[in-house]
């Protein structure tokens, strides 16, 4: 049987309808229909909707309370409620899509467009290469909060204004933004005051330094005068003991010459050798001479007294006038080292770094809380 019988024989048993499908599939004018029809419902869409209703599935994002106006909750800035309202307004925008593109067209527009916007296939490739080409004129990226923290670090010489529009398109919440802003600020404030803390610990090492040295110079001083005054005191007793001694011992002498001629008298009286007159007369005289050493006696005992008294009391005021100029220069010392440890403090306090780093962050914290209308009050 020739070819042209088998196709002829073929084409008899294909009904008209099906035979122009398979020849129209075979040219490819199915394709081209199916396109073409997409093209016109798109241009439907485009021009009895528009752009705005594009426009709006992303309004719905940027105000909820368009869905229904709800006191936003502190931790995020959108209540549940207008999420589940967001959730169905999409839907719609899907349904009404798929009305005009077709379930497949119109679900996947939106759908996809929202879960992946394009940016993971091929990311490192051929999206890489359009971002480069497209980011020269439309760079969109926002920032992250490693911008945060590095604002921070340098939030001194920051403008409250500038610092808000580099950090509201951050994609983190408003006290998210907040504890990075604190991280850098920290990090700042030890750049600016660790020299000086660190100047403040060496002076009180080194005040803790002098004084120890300045105590232990004193105590040894101290020891030292204390042992002379010690040796003195032993050097004077052995002075006035010496002086008691050889006064008594010339005073015992004297008692013991008188003695010996009051005895010699009364032997020579009670032998007759000498009358009354001049026994009464002699014991007169060596009375006279006991009484004077009697007084003798009295005056040096008393000088002695004298003596020690006044030894006492000089020791005494050495002492104490020691002490008291140990304890002077003590103070003197440490008032120096104070009066320079103080200049550094009040410096240190003088300055208002820390007072306006804190009120700087609180402003922009502020700023970026009314921006999302959401965030914790820490006033």
């Amino acid at each position: 049987m020739s070819l042209a019988s088998v196709v002829s024989s073929g084409l008899k048993s294909v009904s008209p309808v099906k035979l122009f499908e398979e020849v129209a599939d075979l040219l490819g004018a199915k394709d081209i229909f199916e396109a073409g029809s997409r093209y016109l419902r798109l241009k439907m869409l485009e021009t009895f909707v528009g752009e705005k209703w594009v426009r709006d599935i992303f309004t719905y994002f940027e105000n909820p309370d368009l869905i229904e106006s709800i006191p936003k909750p502190s931790a995020i800035p959108y209540h549940p409620r207008q999420l589940a309202g967001i959730y169905f307004k999409i839907m719609d925008k899907t349904v009404e899509a798929s009305a005009y593109l077709g379930e497949e067209m119109g679900s996947e527009a939106i759908m996809e467009m929202i879960s992946e916007s394009m940016s993971s296939a091929l990311e490192s490739n051929y999206n890489a290469a359009l971002q480069t080409i497209l980011n020269v004129w439309r760079g969109c990226l926002p920032p992250d909060l490693s911008v945060a923290q590095a604002m921070g670090m340098r939030i001194d010489s920051v403008d409250a204004k500038y610092a808000t529009s580099i950090l509201a398109p951050t994609s983190a919440l408003p006290y998210t933004i907040l504890e990075a802003l604190t991280q850098g600020a920290n990090q700042r404030l030890q750049q600016l005051y660790g020299g000086l803390d660190n100047s403040y610990g060496e002076l009180i090492a080194q005040k803790n330094a002098i004084m120890r040295s300045f105590l232990t110079a004193f105590s040894e001083f101290y020891l030292t005068l204390i042992n002379d005054l010690v040796f003195d005191s032993i050097y004077f007793v052995e002075r006035v003991e010496n002086y008691a001694n050889t006064a008594c011992t010339v005073i015992l002498e004297r008692l013991t010459a008188r003695l010996d001629d009051l005895n010699a008298l009364k032997a020579r009286y009670d032998a007759n050798l000498v009358d009354s007159e001049t026994y009464e007369t002699m014991l007169s005289e060596i009375n006279a001479d006991v009484q004077a050493l009697s007084e003798t006696f009295n005056r040096i005992k008393t000088e002695v007294d004298n003596l020690i008294s006044d030894y006492l009391s000089v020791i005494d005021a050495i002492s104490e006038d020691i002490k008291t100029l140990l304890l002077n220069y003590l103070a003197d010392a440490e008032s120096l080292v104070n009066t320079h440890v103080n200049s550094v403090v009040s410096a240190i306090n003088s300055l208002t770094t820390v007072s306006d780093v804190k009120a700087k962050v609180k402003e922009i914290y502020e700023r970026i809380r009314a921006y999302r209308e959401c965030g914790f009050d820490y006033s």
